[in-house]
């Protein structure tokens, strides 16, 4: 071999006998490119899949609605509930009521709710941003004490710290959302009088100019800080019952990734070259458990924005939660449908957030 031959083959890209196309291009020059539109792809099936299980099982429900919309007295009459059923298109084959159904969805439309007489697609965007204030707050302060707890906890591991969390937190996830929740309201509400009882603000203030429709943040936006401080207060007593579960989960979580990251060989390695402590913990252990973390904070802010419907019922928080209780109990199909398409999204959103900020930290991830 000559040495313009061996220097021509040396400066020629070398090529895996798979890499063909704009996929393969993708996969070897932009991996992380290619991982978040695989990504996208994903979450848009699973949003229509979301859409055809949701119509599915609200039709299976073993009830009419027209005898909910109609009352008793009219819902003997025949041809009253013939007109209703063709007025909601009832009366046309499942394939086709999905289908426009399906057409709706793509232009917004979630159908009007029979309890409200109003679009659905309104009645949750004037309840979401309350549920969003109280699942944000709850958030954020499960998250600044379950990571700092869960990690103070792996790093005294089996010392009366670690024990004194592992106790605490096994209580919190023991006790049932629904008795904590009655038990705060009767004793530090009703006994007691340190907390407001339910609503948003009380009675006697008036909410901020609606902007973003969180009272908190619209008060800071207004400057209004009486209001502010109000609305805090409101929020206390359900994230107290919110956070108690959220909180212990998210901490025996954070200690068990922390504890498995520990025991890394590249962690080990980095102690016996002699590195600071604080390095080896930011640098190595809590890098190593950042993937499993953040994809259950991920879980946790889904589950915490779609998931307080016990919590939003006692305390009379007009959010996404009471009023999906409200919309199943008065049997309002598109009210229903309505929330589980919210819910799905939710989830997927979050989810496809989580993944593409995982692709980022871990680059074994979206080079797999």
């Amino acid at each position: 071999m000559t040495a313009s031959t061996a220097a021509a083959q040396t400066a020629r890209p070398r090529r895996r006998p798979s890499d063909s196309g704009a996929i393969a291009w993708l996969h070897v020059h932009h991996p992380l490119a290619l991982y978040i539109f695989k990504r996208f792809l994903i979450s848009v099936f699973l949003v229509f899949g979301v859409t055809l299980i949701t119509f599915i099982l609200t039709n299976l429900v073993p009830a009419n609605p027209v005898n909910s919309i109609l009352g008793e007295q009219e819902a003997n009459d025949p041809e009253a509930v013939a007109r209703m059923e063709a007025k909601l298109g009832l009366d046309k084959p499942l394939y086709e009521q999905y289908w426009l159904y399906l057409v709706r969805l793509v232009h917004g439309d979630l159908g009007e709710s029979f309890l409200t007489k109003q679009p659905v697609a309104d009645d949750l965007r004037r309840v979401f941003p309350a549920t969003l204030e109280l699942g944000g707050f709850v958030f954020i302060f499960t998250i600044l004490f379950g990571v700092l707890l869960g990690l103070y906890a792996a790093l005294h591991h089996r010392r009366f710290g670690d024990q004194l969390i592992r106790v605490l937190s096994l209580g919190g996830v023991s006790i049932p959302t629904f008795w904590l929740g009655a038990m705060c309201y009767y004793f530090l509400f009703y006994e007691l009088g340190l907390f407001p009882g339910s609503g948003r603000l009380d009675s006697r203030i008036t909410p901020p100019p609606h902007v973003t429709g969180m009272y908190t943040v619209d008060s800071i936006i207004a400057g209004d800080w009486a209001t502010f401080g109000n609305a805090v207060w409101h929020l206390c007593l359900p994230a107290l019952v919110l956070a108690t579960a959220n909180l212990s989960s998210l901490m025996r979580f954070v200690r068990s990734a922390v504890l498995e990251s520990m025991n890394q060989d590249y962690v080990l390695a980095a102690k016996a070259k002699g590195l600071p402590s604080h390095k080896v913990v930011f640098g190595y252990i809590l890098r190593g458990a950042a993937v499993p973390i953040l994809n259950r904070m991920g879980l946790l802010f889904a589950g915490l924005i779609t998931g307080s419907v016990l919590t939003e019922s006692i305390f009379a928080w007009n959010g996404l939660g009471q009023y999906a209780f409200k919309a199943t109990m008065a049997l309002d199909l598109q009210g229903i449908m309505g929330v589980g398409i919210i819910i799905g999204v939710i989830y997927i959103f979050v989810n496809f957030i989580v993944d593409i900020i995982t692709g980022f930290v871990d680059q074994r991830v979206r080079i797999q």
